[in-house]
Formats: C-alpha cells, structure tokens, sequence
C-alpha cells in the first residue's frame, strides 16, 4: 500500500471521532482505574478491538501476532474476508487469515525464515515497534538512550522511529526492555497513540528538556542543529549551520544564570539573530529549535540572493556554494571582504573564513573555499557605499573537485567508507571492525551523535552495515570519512 493511501485512511479513521468514547466500558475486567482505560475505550469505539465470546477483554492476557494483524488491520481498513494466505500455519479457516495476508504483502508483518508465520507467538516489544513503524510509514528517528538497544538490532531503526513519533518510551532504569512480551491493553496504548494525538506522548527532541532552560549538552545540541537542517525546507548541509551556529555562538543558548544568552549587539542565542522582524522574540530567547530554524531561514534566503556571488551551478549539496550565504549571514561589510583593499592580501579575519575554519577544526572537512578564483577588484567598497561590498563578479567556476556535504544520507543509501572500519559504538573508543574503502554499505537510518556528550566534534555517525566474507556486518562510520 502507498504511504500517501495509508496516510488518507489514518486521517480518515481519525476523523470518525477524535475524541476519548463516551461510552462506558462493556467489559467486566477493564474498569476506570486501568492505567490504559482510555486507549482501550478509543479503540473499542472504532471497532478495532473486541472482547473474548465470555465478554472479558483480557487486558493482561498477551498479545499475539495474529491478534496484532487483525488491530492494525482495522485500522488500516483492510478487507478482513478470511483468504487464503502465504503461511502453512495459517489456513484460510484462521479468523486472522485475511489480515494476516494484507499485512504480508503490505510489508508491515513478515514470517520467519522456516516460512512460517506463527499466529499464536506472543509480540514483543521490539516486534510491536517493527509493526507500528512499517504500518504507519514512520521516516523520522530519535536517539536511542537505552543500554539494552544496539544498531545489531533488527529492530533499531524502528524503535527510534516510534520513540520519535510519541509511541512509546523507555523504562525509568534506562533500558527499553526489546523482548518483553506486549498485553492486550500496552498493545493496545501503542496503537492508540499511533493513530491518534490524543494519547500520543510529548517526544524530547534529541533528549533535550526544553523546560530547563539550561544548554543541551554538546552531543545534543550536535543533534538539535543536524535535526533542525535536516527538516528545513530547502536543501542545506547541517555542517554549514553547526560551523555558523559555533563562530556565532559557540553553540549557547543561555548564560550559566539561565538568562537567553544576548550579545551586545542584540543578537539573540545560539544563532545570534539580529533581525527579529516577523520573528517572536521570546522564542528566540527561549526556545532553542525555534531560534535554530531561525537562523537557518536566513542561511537559506542569503542562499536564494540573486545578488551574491555563486559558485559554480550552485550545488547546495557542495560546502563552497554556501560562501557568499555565509558571509552575508554576518553583513557584506568592508571587514568581511575576501582581500584587504589597500594591500590586497587575503582576509583571513572575514567571518565567512572563521566559518569554513570551523568546518576544518571541528567537523573535519578540509573544503576549496580558498580556492575560489577571486580577486581583489572583484569586491568594491569605500564610503560612498557605507562601506557595504559591490560584488563586481556574480559567478566564480571552481575546477576540480568541491566538497561535498556528509551528513544528508538517506537510509538505504549505498557508500564507501575511508575509515579503518566500522565502530561498535558512536564512538572512536569502540570497537573496530577493520573494513576496506572498497567495501559497499548500507545506510540502516539516521545519524547517531558521539557517546562522549561533552565531544566538541561536529561530525555525526551514520548506522550501517557491510557484507564481509558472506557474513552481515553492522555498526558505526564516522560521517566526514563517507563517499557516495
């Protein structure tokens, strides 16, 4: 089924009453005081559950797989008609076939590798996620602070995706326990939240708490850049805002006291907004993401200027494109001029170069911004121009090779790796498994950012895995040392 048929009947669903069931339980052992009263209550209303032929509902009983296909399938408005399905333990006389088959070839729940489908196993934890993820096309993925949740995981990438939608979340001692087995009411809470905002759970970005007022730490506020680049509207690679957001801010928010971090020049956070026109300033105080997307719109519309320079085809994909952008983002002023007008020699001070420095220094990118064939007389001012820059050329060509971004992977994505090889861990304390730049990978998801929460790297690590001697092969690359 396409993401956008699934995507109508969802709504579809949702719009047959988006609000909590009046009606009263019919089921002698679910009562007001059961912590999931109301998913359960949601869900009856909607005729995706029901009870046993003794009335009870079972809601500690367990859930088993042909249980789940048949939930999900109403949801989903399967045509529940008993079928003949794919499975030798699952006949046609199976009151789940029908579901069962439409969830098969609809990729949301598979067999086993002996063929079979076994309808009476209980659904776990980790199943569940793989279930929810594929049935409502999740795309977006959260980390994954869990010590018992490994990228060797099946399930990996959909339990980030269901943490990140509000489905779900981990146990108080850190763990997300993957093979507990689901009752009928948890079930039951998952597939609530999935389909409806009224029972989803307030997800924290990155694992940041905005509420704190305090700066996420290094490693999260890696994220909440990567993230906010990564959703913007137009093309942008999340190393340029990492390396805008350290010359302008060095990534701070707010001052050791909790005050919004504002500089005597009025700019504002972490990406020292200036021009607050349209804009709401106490979000821009308080609100970390909100004060990031900010900055990036302007990144992007210095981007879209039809009177800054551009470099080549103005590949936004290409770190050099993104000169001119960056150096407006602080002012086409006479001191971020690319050469010193009385002697002609470079300037290195111009806040362009600070930026492309920072690219280098902490994101590891040696890029050809230098290499731009400019000239001094290709930038005019004086004090009959208030000193703002006359660009003299608009269009610089760059030969060779430019640098590409690293960090706008896609999973399923195939690359090569310049690295010694793939690391257990988001780490470069971890493990190694050694691997060849030959070696072809597979992107598994979303970046991951370091162990070390206090690492000033800029870089991300990307999930992936490797087919060596016959033998799969997952873990961590370091995203500077990828070629596509």
């Amino acid at each position: 089924m396409k993401l956008v048929t699934r995507i109508t009947i969802v709504f579809m669903f949702l719009l047959a009453g988006s609000t909590l069931s009046a009606q009263a339980s019919t089921f002698p052992d679910v009562n007001e005081s059961e912590r999931f009263y109301d998913e359960i209550m949601y869900l009856v209303g909607k005729n995706v559950i029901q009870g046993y032929p003794s009335g009870q509902f079972g809601p500690d009983d367990y859930v088993t797989r042909s249980a789940a296909a048949i939930m999900i399938g109403r949801v989903l408005d399967y045509n529940g008609a008993q079928a003949d399905t794919s499975f030798p333990d699952v006949p046609k006389s199976n009151k789940a076939s029908g579901y069962i088959q439409k969830a098969y070839e609809n990729n949301i729940i598979q067999g086993f590798p002996d063929g079979t489908f076994r309808p009476d196993e209980i659904v776990t934890r980790e199943q569940m996620a793989i279930f929810l993820a594929r049935a409502f096309d999740l795309t977006e993925e959260e980390v994954v602070p869990f010590n018992d949740i490994s990228v060797q995981m099946k399930s990996f990438s959909s339990i980030r995706k269901v943490i990140a939608f509000g489905v779900t979340e981990g146990y108080p001692n850190g763990t997300f326990q993957p093979t507990t087995k689901l009752t009928r009411a948890q079930f039951s809470a998952f597939l609530a939240r999935a389909t409806s905002d009224e029972f989803r759970l307030h997800v924290k970005t990155c694992g940041y708490d905005a509420t704190t007022k305090q700066n996420p730490n290094k490693q999260m506020m890696n994220c909440l850049l990567t993230k906010a680049a990564l959703d913007a509207s137009s093309p942008i690679p999340p190393e340029i805002v990492k390396a805008v957001a350290s010359v302008e801010s060095s990534w701070t928010q707010f001052k050791a006291n909790g005050e919004p971090n504002i500089s005597a020049d009025g700019g504002i956070g972490v990406m020292q907004i200036t021009n607050t026109t349209g804009y709401d300033v106490e979000r821009l105080k308080h609100d970390v993401q909100y004060n990031i997307e900010t900055g990036i719109e302007f990144l992007l519309k210095n981007f879209n200027r039809m009177d800054l320079p551009r470099i080549n085809d103005h590949d936004p994909t290409k770190l050099e494109s993104w000169y001119f952008a960056v150096m407006a983002y602080n002012g086409t002023k006479a001191e971020n001029s690319p050469f010193y007008q009385e002697t002609g020699e470079r300037n290195t001070d111009a806040y362009q170069e600070k930026v492309y420095r920072e690219l280098q220094n902490f994101g590891l990118l040696d890029t050809r911004a230098s290499d731009i064939p400019m000239t001094k007389t290709d930038f005019v001012y004086n004090e009959g121009t208030n000193y703002t820059i006359n660009f003299q050329k608009k269009n610089y060509l760059l030969d060779g090779t430019r640098t590409s971004t690293k960090q706008l992977f896609k999973t399923g994505d195939i690359v090569h790796y310049n690295g010694s090889g793939l690391r257990a861990n988001a780490s470069t304390q971890s493990t190694l498994t050694a691997t060849t730049s030959s070696d072809s990978m597979t992107i598994l998801g979303a970046p991951v950012y370091d162990e070390r929460t206090d690492s000033t790297n800029q870089f991300v690590w990307y999930p992936v895995e490797v087919v060596k001697n016959g033998k799969t092969i997952r873990g961590y690359i370091a995203s500077y040392l990828i070629v596509k």
